[in-house]
C-alpha cells in the first residue's frame, strides 16, 4: 500500500475498464471491460496486494455492469454486456485459479426490449436475492430466483418501462441501487412501512425514482429525487437505517453530486422506543435456510395474496410515501461526475468523473457536506 493509501493496480485487460465491484467484505473484486472479459481478484492477506484469480470471456460485446451477490448465498456474480444479455455465474471452487473455468455460467437471461441493459444489482435479504436490471431505453425487470439456493432459474416479480422511450440517439443514464439493509428506517416502519419491503432506487433522465413494495410485494413509487439540471448518471444509497431517515446521493452530468435525505412525514410525532416497532404480521415469520420453502421464501409468507407489479393506489397496506429534501449539492469542479459510492458505514461518499479525480465527501460537525481527500486518479496522489 503507498504512503498516500493509493493502491494502483495494473488491471492488464486488453481495453477500457468498465466497471468494479467488491464482495461484501471487500476482500474480493471484479474487474469488467470492453475487452470482453471479467477478472476476478483475491486480495493477499499478508502483502495486502491484489491477486487474479480467474478471467474470462463473459459475453461477445463490451461488459457494462458487473455485481457481486451478497454474502450469504454462495460466490456469485452478475454481468451484463453489450450483446443484450444479462448472465449470472458462479464459482466452481474443483477448477484451478486462473483455468477461465472457475466461474460457470448458471444463468442467462435476454433483454425483452431489443436494447442492451445499462444497470444491474443485486438485493440480498438474510438467504433471498433478488435482482433488478434496466436497459438503454429505460425498461426495468425486477426478478427473484425459483430456489434462493441456486439461482439458477428467474421468475420476474414486475417489469415496466420507466418513462416515453428515449431516441436511439439520445443518451440516457438509467442507473439503480437497491437499499442493501435488513430493514427499513425505523421511522417509516412506525408509520406502517412493511418491515420487509424491498427498496430500489432509479436513476431516471434528470430525477431519482425510489420504488418500495408493499405488504402484497407490489412496488408503488415512495419518493422522487428532483435538482438536477442535467441527466442522472449514478445513484447511491447509504448504509444506516438507524438514523432515522434515508440517504441517497447521485452523480449528475450538470457537474453536481447531490445527497439527499429522504424522510417519512410524521415522523417526530412517532414513539422512538424499539419496543414500538409493529410486529411481524401473522403467517410472515422470520425464516432460516434450514425452514425456508423451495419456492419463494417471502412469496410463500404471503398467504397467496397478488405479489410483484406496481400499485400506485393511495392507502395500500405497508405502503407509506415519503419526502425527499436536497441537502447538498457538491460542485466536481474540472468534470462532470461519473459515479457515486458509499463506504459501508454511510459516513463516506466517493465519486469519480471526467476530471481523473476521485472525491471523499464527508459530513462536517455542522452538517454540512465537504470534500475531504481528492485523489489524482491518473497519478495515483
Amino acid at each position: 500500500m503507498a504512503q498516500t493509501g493509493f493502491h494502483r493496480l495494473s488491471h492488464g485487460h486488453l481495453d477500457l475498464v468498465l466497471a468494479t465491484s467488491f464482495n461484501y467484505y471487500g476482500t474480493r473484486m471484479a474487474t469488467a471491460s470492453s475487452d470482453h472479459r471479467v477478472k476476478v481478484w483475491d486480495r493477499n492477506d499478508t502483502s495486502g496486494h491484489w491477486i487474479v484469480t480467474d478471467v474470462w470471456t463473459a459475453h461477445a460485446a463490451e461488459v457494462t455492469d458487473v455485481k457481486w451477490t451478497g454474502p450469504y448465498t454462495g460466490e456469485h456474480l452478475g454481468t451484463i454486456g453489450e450483446d443484450g444479455l444479462a448472465r449470472i455465474w458462479r464459482e466452481d471452487v474443483h477448477e484451478p485459479p486462473n483455468s477461465g473455468r472457475r466461474f460457470k455460467k448458471v444463468f442467462e437471461q435476454t433483454t425483452a426490449t431489443g436494447v442492451p441493459y445499462m444497470s444491474l444489482d443485486f438485493k440480498t435479504l438474510g438467504a433471498e436475492t433478488y435482482l433488478a436490471v434496466i436497459t438503454r431505453d429505460g425498461y426495468l425487470a425486477v426478478s427473484e430466483p425459483e430456489d434462493h439456493d441456486e439461482l439458477s432459474a428467474w421468475r420476474v416479480l414486475w417489469s415496466d418501462y420507466l418513462c416515453k422511450t428515449p431516441s436511439r440517439t439520445e443518451e440516457t443514464g438509467f442507473r439503480l441501487c437497491w437499499h442493501q439493509e435488513k430493514l427499513p428506517a425505523w421511522p417509516a416502519i412506525l408509520a406502517g412501512l412493511d418491515r420487509r419491503s424491498l427498496s430500489l432506487a432509479v436513476a431516471v433522465g434528470d430525477v431519482v425514482k425510489v420504488f418500495r413494495t408493499d405488504r402484497n410485494r407490489k412496488f408503488y413509487t415512495a419518493a422522487v429525487l428532483e435538482g438536477a439540471m442535467g441527466l442522472v448518471r449514478d445513484v447511491g444509497w447509504a448504509n444506516g437505517s438507524m438514523r432515522g431517515f434515508d440517504v441517497v446521493a447521485t452523480a449528475s452530468k450538470d457537474g453536481f453530486v447531490r445527497v439527499y435525505e429522504v424522510h417519512t412525514p410524521g415522523a417526530a410525532s412517532l414513539p422512538t422506543a424499539s419496543d414500538a416497532l409493529p410486529a411481524e404480521p401473522s403467517g410472515m415469520p422470520v425464516r432460516t435456510r434450514a425452514d425456508r420453502p423451495t419456492r419463494s421464501g417471502i412469496g410463500a409468507g404471503l398467504a397467496g395474496g397478488p405479489r410483484g407489479k406496481r400499485d400506485e393506489s393511495a392507502g395500500a397496506p405497508g405502503a407509506v410515501r415519503q419526502e425527499a429534501k436536497l441537502v447538498a449539492e457538491l460542485e466536481t469542479h474540472g468534470g462532470a461526475p461519473w459515479r457515486v459510492k458509499w463506504s459501508a458505514m454511510g459516513d463516506l461518499l466517493i465519486s469519480s468523473g471526467d476530471d481523473g479525480t476521485i472525491r471523499v465527501w464527508k459530513k462536517a460537525v455542522d452538517g454540512k457536506w465537504m470534500e475531504a481527500a481528492e485523489i489524482d486518479a491518473t497519478r495515483g496522489s
